[in-house]
């Protein structure tokens, strides 16, 4: 078993302006199947267009809502609502709020969050 604490883990803060951090909850070598990784995104921040490799990925709001870009069509979630984007799909994702928004975040296989895990330290 394995447990961590949002608040004492180390987070990564995305290379793009008004990027989101991201707290990675089951660090490398923790599971070959599954990841969880918590995402804060800035008031106005977000991230571009971007795959997710070989993983698969499961958003779930907990604050704030986050909105969605998927070939051309927004979608916006809010707590109480979850997200699944698959293989190859290409996605942005944007914080319309005044506060941060804050996502937790499922990637199986656990592939995706070494890219995470390169970004600078927050």
């Amino acid at each position: 078993m394995h447990i961590a604490e949002i608040a004492g883990t180390e987070r990564h803060r995305a290379p793009v302006p008004g990027g989101p951090t991201v707290a990675l909850l089951t660090p490398s070598g923790i599971s070959d199947q599954v990841a969880v990784f918590h995402i804060e995104i800035p008031a106005d921040g977000g991230m571009p267009e971007h795959a997710h490799g070989p993983s698969e990925i499961v958003l779930i709001p907990l604050a704030g809502s986050i909105e969605l870009l998927h070939e051309g069509q927004s979608r916006t979630l809010s707590p109480g609502m979850a997200a699944h984007i698959g293989v190859g799909e290409r996605v942005s994702v944007a914080n319309p709020g005044t506060e941060p928004a804050s996502v937790m975040a499922v990637a199986c296989p656990p592939d995706f969050t070494e890219n995470l895990a390169a970004w600078p330290t927050a």
